[in-house]
């Protein structure tokens, strides 16, 4: 299912662009200068999912399904209907780690000692957001609040490691891959921006493996790892 409402983004994503270039020509400037075009930046802070940090030996997740993330969004609207877009998202928790008796499959006792960690992540995307000039026209909208809806489309790069104080319970990940997503932008009055924002990112990374007790132990798998993200934005259009 997860598939194919994929697919279905996909094909928007590129009916977006298609129409936004087909229309770009005909569209007229904003009314108001440097309403729309231009550099931005925003604060963001919501949730990161992480599906890559179960410990492959004492079976353990870390913590939940998503952590609180917070970061910075800068972007550069190169056209009313067009521009890159960088977000670096950090997240960050903790939980516990181990086992109730320290052991693990073949492991001796005290090898997986149950304690206290933190879990930090880091994604970095670069994407394409476009949006339907008829958005951009803002004839219709009102005033003081302009409504912009768009869909973006790139590449993310993430990290991921659980610093634990025993060795044998620490993890790290890292891999690249796409990020879709679609988001509004609330504009008020000329500069302030207020908006939320939704990215399915497809990570591909390798297995990592790590010595224990003399042997060569994959500790985390590698894959296509899905991570949905969702933030609130508040910044300013110059």
């Amino acid at each position: 299912m997860k598939k194919l409402l994929m697919c279905v983004f996909a094909v928007a994503v590129v009916a977006v662009f298609s129409a936004g270039q087909a229309e770009a020509k005909d569209s007229p400037e904003f009314p108001d200068s440097g309403w729309h075009k231009g550099p931005y930046v925003a604060l963001h802070g919501g949730m990161l999912q992480l599906t890559n940090d179960t410990h492959t030996v004492t079976q353990r997740k870390f913590n939940g399904t998503f952590d609180p993330a917070f970061g910075l969004t800068f972007g550069w609207d190169i056209a009313d209907w067009i521009g890159p877009m960088l977000q670096l998202t950090y997240a960050t928790t903790t939980a516990q780690v181990g086992t109730a008796t320290g052991a693990a499959g073949a492991f001796p006792a005290g090898t997986f000692p149950q304690e206290n960690a933190r879990q930090h992540a880091l994604n970095i995307g670069l994407f394409a957001r476009a949006t339907l000039p008829y958005f951009t026209r803002a004839d219709w909208q009102p005033n003081m609040v302009k409504i912009i809806p768009y869909a973006k489309l790139g590449g993310v790069g993430h990290a991921m490691f659980v610093n634990a104080p025993t060795n044998n319970n620490k993890q790290g990940a890292y891999g690249g891959g796409i990020g879709l997503g679609a988001g509004c932008e609330f504009f008020i009055w000329k500069g302030l921006v207020l908006g939320l924002d939704l990215t399915e990112n497809i990570i591909f990374q390798g297995s990592y493996s790590r010595d224990i007790n003399g042997v060569s132990t994959k500790i985390i798998d590698g894959g296509t790892k899905f991570q949905f993200q969702l933030l609130g934005m508040v910044g300013w259009h110059f």
